[in-house]
């Protein structure tokens, strides 16, 4: 399953793509991207906060990794609204 591209302008010089997965790719059209009320644009406004501070703590976490104590699972974060 292809997941639906869009790219997500975090600062004046930094994009990071933003990859969305559909259980069924043919509901895209239909409730995320419709004309009457896209779903969408919601989504991206509920992420974009998010994405700086995560990436920040991502990067401070990797530089506090010294030892090479094994591969650790990285954090997963879930936004409901």
């Amino acid at each position: 399953m292809a997941p639906l591209r869009r790219y997500l302008r975090l600062t004046a010089t930094s994009v990071l793509e933003v990859r969305i997965y559909l259980d069924n790719p043919a509901d895209g059209p239909r409730w995320l991207i419709t004309d009457r009320d896209p779903a969408l644009p919601r989504v991206m406004d509920a992420v974009r906060p998010l994405v700086l501070p995560k990436l920040r703590e991502e990067n401070e976490r990797a530089k506090g990794k010294k030892g090479g104590k094994g591969k650790r699972k990285g954090v997963k974060d879930v936004v409901i609204r």
